[in-house]
Formats: C-alpha cells, structure tokens, sequence
C-alpha cells in the first residue's frame, strides 16, 4: 500500500505543473435514497441510515428521510423491526438472548417510505480469527517516518472468493480517511491473484496505520504510534459485491487528488432496489460476522 501510494503521488507532483482550474458539470439532477446498512453480529446497537442524496459539489450534511418503515427478515422466518431514534437514523439493539444471525444466514432489508418499497439481500459471510496486532519499530525511509507501526496478523480461508472490510480506531477515533478505507479479497487488494489461504500480505497488515489525507499530502504523513496509544480493530466478513461497492467508492473519493488522471464523478452501485422500478438506489446493505481484537502500544 505505501509503496503504490508513493508512486501515485510521485506521477501527480510530475504533472502538477500543467494543471489548470476547470468548472466540471457533475450531472446532478434530483436527489435519490441513500441506504447505509452495514449491520454486523456484534453485541451493540446496530443502524440504518437514511439519507438523500446531493450534489458531488454539495458541501452541506445530506438531509434524513425520516418516517420510513425499516424490517431486516432473517431466512425468510425471523423478523426485526428497526426503530428511528434519531432523523434518518433506525436502530435495533439486541437483547440478552438476541442475536442477528450466524454465517450462512440469508437477509433481506425491506424500507418503506411512503407507497414506495425498496429491497436489498445480503448473506453473512465466514472470517478469519485475527491471530494478533503486533508493533514493529522502523527507521525512516522514503519519506516515512520513524517510528513504531502496527500491523495486523490474520490467515484467509482456504477457497477463493473471501472478501473482508477493516475498520480501526487509533486511540478511540476511527480512521476513516479515503486512504485509510481497507478492504481485502482473500489476503490481498483484488482478485486478480491466486493468492488464497494465507496470511495477510504486507501492505494489508500495516493498512491499520494512520494515512495521510491525500496523496498529496505525502510530507504530511500522520505520526506513527508511539508507547500507549491503543488499537482496536474489527475484521468484517462482506460479500464479494460489497467488495466492489468500497473499492470503487474509495477511487471516487480519491479521484479529485489523481489530477489529470481523475476520472468523471460516477455514482457507486449498490445492492438496494427500488421494487416500482426495478432501479437501484444508493448505498449498501451487507451483514458481517466480525472479529475483533485490540493492543496497547508498548
């Protein structure tokens, strides 16, 4: 990762010297449904968020749909009742003997608002145990500063096709930068590899250190660990669609640093259908089965 990181960065300083300031039409029409739906099996509340969508250019907070009808059904049997405790935002908390569901269950997410229906399927995927979060210190190299870095030590399933989504917190705040969004196919980037089985590669395990904001911001580099800061990780189980969906949003969200190489503005495809035309809305819907683990840095 910081490797590729570096040599994008080195092609935009070489051309930064050509660029000039463009108005760029982003296409936008009429506002559409957002559907955030990342739910896992972990015992905590779990939401879904209810947004329209805006203009690329847009920097105001999206506005909640608020009033809408929101079911998660579990193998066709089971149903659970998300209420609004917030605008835009349906929760369900699990209860003592409560549980979402075990790898192999199928879901369905049903939102109502209005006359309209919309529908998404998801199926909860397997995960690895992460083995451990070792520290490693490292001198400075390449423009990366010295210090102590975290890594994240897990082994893919033997069979192809597992994708997993990282998510950590560095001293109780997520990294949630477009640089620091993690996702794995088996124990790699893609699924152009034959790579299965394995541990996870090397620029997979140090994915759980903090990113700059930009690629331009390469002498920005935030700070590595250092003795007591804490690392909580949780390792999600997503389906190969889910995959795709963090993937491409992640290049559009990089896409303004890339220059003149950036790509036109598109929309990411979801998995959410709106049943009177059989269009897809925007956002996803996947349940996790997730592992977790945490370290104090020494």
């Amino acid at each position: 990762m910081i490797r590729r990181f570096i040599y994008i960065f080195s092609v935009v300083v070489f051309f930064s010297s050509c660029e000039d300031v463009i108005e760029v039409e982003s296409g936008f029409e009429e506002s559409q449904l957002v559907v955030d739906a990342w739910l896992d099996n972990l015992d905590r509340e779990q939401k879904v968020r209810l947004t329209q969508s805006q203009d690329y250019f847009d920097s105001n907070f999206a506005g909640a749909v608020q009033g809408a009808e929101v079911n998660l059904t579990i193998n066709g049997e089971r149903s659970i009742e998300f209420t609004e405790t917030a605008p835009g935002d349906y929760t369900w908390t699990p209860q003592t003997t409560d549980e979402i569901g075990v790898v192999g269950d199928t879901y369905e997410l049903e939102i109502t608002i209005g006359n309209e229906v919309y529908k998404a399927q998801s199926e909860m995927k397997r995960v690895p145990r992460i083995d451990s979060i070792s520290q490693v210190f490292e001198e400075e190299s390449l423009g990366i500063p010295e210090g102590i870095y975290a890594e994240l030590n897990a082994t893919d399933f033997l069979g192809s096709g597992d994708t997993y989504w990282v998510r950590t917190w560095k001293n109780d705040t997520l990294l949630n930068k477009p640089l620091e969004i993690l996702v794995i196919w088996d124990a790699t980037f893609d699924s152009g590899n034959e790579l299965d089985g394995v541990p996870f590669i090397f620029p997979i395990r140090r994915g759980i250190n903090p990113f700059p904001d930009d690629i331009d911001d390469i002498d920005n580099i935030p700070p590595p660990y250092i003795p007591g800061d804490s690392i909580y990780v949780e390792l999600h189980s997503i389906t190969n669609d889910a995959f795709r969906f963090w993937t491409i949003a992640q290049e559009q969200m990089i896409n303004g640093d890339n220059g003149i190489f950036a790509l036109p503005v598109a929309n990411t495809r979801g998995n959410v259908i709106q049943q009177s035309t059989g269009e897809r809305v925007l956002g996803f819907f996947n349940v996790a089965a997730t592992e977790t683990a945490s370290k104090v840095i020494e």
